[in-house]
């Protein structure tokens, strides 16, 4: 396991309300391709009224993702987010939990 991994595990436990967006992986067949290509799908699990955004487990989530899908070795990687909305960005609500620089 990856330092990150590890940090970004540890600081889940900070968020325990955390709205994980997941990072889904599909491996689809692309004509005119040897290899299938890795698409990750980003999904809080809401509609668009709820905007996907990165929080430790998110992250975690991402890099799991980025890390399978390199061992299938695909003809390419492609993010995308849910309909209408890619990632708003950082999940901030947990910053008041925060107590320490680390």
């Amino acid at each position: 396991m990856s330092t990150t991994t590890e940090l970004l595990k540890g600081a889940a436990e900070l968020f325990p309300d955390e709205v994980v967006t997941k990072a889904l992986l599909r491996l689809v067949p692309m004509p005119g391709l040897d290899k299938p290509a890795a698409l990750i799908t980003l999904d809080n699990g809401f509609d668009h009224t709820k905007p996907n955004t990165f929080g430790p487990g998110g992250l975690a989530s991402l890099e799991a993702a980025v890390d399978t899908a390199i061992e299938a070795q695909p003809a390419f990687i492609a993010v995308t987010g849910k309909p209408y909305i890619f990632c708003v960005g950082a999940d901030i609500t947990g910053m008041p939990l925060l107590k320490t620089r680390d």
